[in-house]
């Protein structure tokens, strides 16, 4: 009972603060947050849009699969490729946008400097693609730990928590995922500090002994170099972090909320990693899927369990909430730029996505699977987006590289599957569609 208590506030809360929020807010709120984040919201979103429920098991189940190395590879691709967004392209967004105003989709800043609508539409139609993926893993990894846990059928679970997120970005849309990313980063952070203490306190293993554990495979080379690539890259394939440098309030919000967040994303991350040690070390028996829920079912205190699905309903919501408001808004804003009604079109839009990701979640339920699929999606995008933040206004450079981006991984899950080193293939795709170059190769804009 306590722990339906407990999920009962937490939900009540959310809706509340989202509501709270939306009495007065315009259709500058909804879409991009009024454009006035400080660095704190900004921090907030950006660490909460990546640490899910989804982070939670995909971190552990690579731990549990390959050791330390699972992990290590992307650790330092993740510092390397935050900062760099941080520090160089979070503020020449945010300048771009300044110039460009009006700016809400991540297709806009191409537009902006391709002068050209094909670019934006072709951007967004990705993109839609990749934070569809996202979706969908953090509603079937949510789903699958309530399930676990008895409280709900994975069925019934996955409707009740895309119903409590529909519900909330129905009010207040990019705002309230701003908002309640605040409320719902404190929560994560100091939740899954308490919970990994608890299970790392056990007696029976030391942190030496957790990292030499023998790993259920070995790592391949070309599987670390993707991991890697994925750190470097993804960060640049992520409409929501676009959106994030469009509503801070002025560059060095945007540069100083981006950075910060990486402290506590490492943090979590290396925490996750001894829970999949931990999870190894006991039983190396386990479908890779379930590490994390194992190791909270078998070496936590069942006195813990309330705060642990909180935890989880925190780092759902957060996730979730990111990417199915960048979904409806890259869709509604895509095909109906012009629209008076971009409110109204992009809550309409919401409930279609949240209605067909979850349709599709009761049949695919391999969290890893879908990971890697995703991971590899926003590397199509990344070096385009690269480009075109350095100033390249190349029209068929950009389309011929995120077209081969995208035409390489087609061809690697074909032949290779679902495996991390398909990210070459994508980057190697990108980087060629770059050598082509169409005639228009002005600034527009001077």
């Amino acid at each position: 009972m306590a722990v339906y208590i407990f999920i009962g506030i937490y939900v009540i809360l959310i809706i509340g603060i989202s509501y709270f929020y939306s009495r007065n807010g315009s259709d500058e709120d909804y879409l991009i947050s009024g454009r006035n984040r400080n660095q704190w919201n900004i921090l907030a979103s950006k660490f909460a849009g990546a640490v899910g429920v989804s982070t939670f098991i995909t971190y552990t189940s690579y731990t549990y699969k390959f050791g330390p190395w699972g992990v290590l590879p992307l650790i330092l691709g993740v510092m390397v490729g935050y900062s760099v967004f941080a520090f160089w392209a979070a503020p020449k967004i945010k300048q771009f946008s300044t110039i460009g105003k009006q700016f809400y989709t991540q297709g806009d800043l191409v537009r902006f400097i391709t002068n050209n609508d094909n670019t934006r539409l072709l951007t967004n139609s990705i993109t839609i693609g990749i934070q569809f993926f996202w979706i969908l893993l953090s509603l079937v990894g949510g789903a699958k730990v309530i399930a676990y846990f008895d409280l709900l059928s994975y069925e019934t679970a996955l409707v009740f928590t895309a119903a409590i997120v529909l519900l909330y970005i129905l009010f207040s849309g990019f705002k309230a995922v701003i908002i309640t990313d605040v409320f719902q980063t404190i929560i994560i952070l100091i939740l899954l500090v308490i919970i990994v203490y608890n299970v790392l306190s056990n007696d029976s293993f030391s942190i030496p002994d957790l990292i030499a554990v023998q790993p259920l495979e070995p790592i391949k080379i070309k599987d670390i170099i993707g991991l890697m690539l994925y750190g470097v890259l993804s960060v640049f394939g992520l409409a929501d972090r676009y959106q994030l440098c469009y509503a801070a309030k002025d560059t060095n919000a945007a540069k100083r909320g981006m950075s910060l967040a990486l402290i506590p994303i490492i943090i979590v991350v290396l925490l996750l990693m001894f829970v999949g040690l931990s999870a190894l070390k006991q039983n190396n028996a386990l479908d890779y899927d379930n590490a994390f829920i194992y190791a909270m079912q078998n070496l936590l205190s069942p006195s813990f369990y309330p705060v642990l699905l909180v935890l989880f309903f925190a780092g759902l919501m957060s996730s979730a909430d990111t990417n199915i408001f960048a979904v409806a808004s890259h869709a509604s804003l895509s095909f109906a730029p012009d629209s008076p009604n971009k409110v109204k079109n992009t809550r309409w839009i919401t409930i279609i996505i949240v209605v067909l990701a979850t349709s599709i979640a009761f049949f695919w339920q391999s969290i890893v699977d879908i990971t890697i699929v995703g991971a590899a999606m926003r590397i199509t995008i990344a070096i385009p987006m690269i480009y075109i933040i350095s100033r390249g206004n190349n029209t068929g450079r950009f389309i011929a590289s995120s077209l081969g981006g995208v035409i390489a991984l087609c061809l690697g899950l074909i032949f290779y599957g679902a495996t991390p080193s398909i990210a070459i293939l994508v980057l190697l795709g990108s980087i060629l569609g770059l050598f082509y170059k169409s005639k228009n190769d002005t600034l527009f804009w001077g």
